[in-house]
């Protein structure tokens, strides 16, 4: 039995690894830490980090804090809730979710979530990365008294779009 040379094999075009890192509770990779809408939100994992597959992020919320009915046009999603609840809308249907449940968003489909707790977190994985860590980091840069129309050139501007209000009780 022959056994493949990986190297030589499988990372002829791989570009070298990333090496291991830690990023701490309250750190965000590259210091990215970003105050959007009132919440905090930590970037954890990079896409410079994975080669664009994969940017993961975590989020500190307050009650009724949460994003306007959008969709991603080249992204899908994942929230993975750590404490507190969460009332995600996607499409039509709408799920209450609590610490340990985890909710797959594809893309193409509007989707936004209500904090229903006192105060929540949650990690949310997009993939692949795209523009979703510029886009973070131009919505903390915009002034608190933005346009609605702004905040949609911005969502327009990284293949997103604003389609409905925020998602509410019943």
């Amino acid at each position: 039995m022959t056994l493949l040379n990986s190297s030589a094999t499988l990372g002829a075009n791989v570009p070298a690894p990333t090496p291991p890192f830690i990023v701490r509770g309250a750190e965000g990779r590259f210091a990215a830490h970003y105050q959007i809408m009132g919440f905090d939100l930590y970037l954890k994992l990079s896409g410079r980090d994975t080669q664009e597959q994969v940017s993961v992020f975590r989020g500190a919320y307050r009650r009724h804090d949460g994003p306007p009915l959008h969709v991603h046009y080249q992204q899908d999603e994942e929230f993975y809730i750590l404490e507190g609840e969460f009332l995600v809308q996607v499409g039509q249907e709408k799920y209450a979710l609590k610490a340990g449940d985890l909710i797959f968003l594809p893309r193409n489909i509007p989707h936004g979530f209500l904090v229903l707790s006192e105060t929540a977190k949650m990690l949310f994985l997009t993939q692949p990365s795209g523009t979703t860590e510029a886009f973070f980091q131009q919505l903390s840069q915009l002034s608190s008294t933005a346009s609605l129309e702004e905040v949609q050139q911005l969502h327009l501007a990284h293949n997103m779009k604003i389609v409905g209000p925020r998602v509410s009780v019943g």
